[in-house]
C-alpha cells in the first residue's frame, strides 16, 4: 500500500477513483473520443486499476502508467500520462 493511503476510508477511495476518471475522461490522453461522445465512465476501469495499483505500493505515476499500459500497451507515453497527472494537480489547487 502506497504509503499515507492505509487510514483511507472506502468514500475517499471512491472519491478519489472519481476525480482520476475526471482527469483522464476531459485529456482523452488515448484519443477515445470519450468527451465528443460524452462516455464520462470510458476510463473508469482504468481509475479503478490506478487506485489498486496505488493501494499495491505504485506512486501515482507508476500506477497510471501501469493502468493505462494494460489497455493500450505501447501507445502510453510520458506526455500522456503528465497531462493527467498535471490535471490532477491542478484540482488540488486552492482556488
Amino acid at each position: 500500500m502506497m504509503k499515507g493511503m492505509e487510514d483511507w476510508t472506502d468514500a475517499k477511495l471512491d472519491a478519489f477513483c472519481e476525480r482520476i476518471n475526471h482527469a483522464l475522461y476531459t485529456t482523452d490522453p488515448m484519443h477515445t473520443c470519450c468527451v465528443e461522445n460524452d462516455c464520462k465512465d470510458e476510463y473508469y476501469a482504468i481509475a479503478e486499476a490506478t487506485v489498486n495499483y496505488m493501494l499495491k505500493g505504485e506512486s501515482q505515476r507508476q500506477a497510471l502508467t501501469h493502468a493505462l499500459e494494460d489497455n493500450f500497451g505501447d501507445l502510453v507515453t510520458a506526455e500522456k500520462i503528465d497531462l493527467v497527472l498535471n490535471t490532477l494537480a491542478q484540482k488540488d489547487q486552492p482556488n
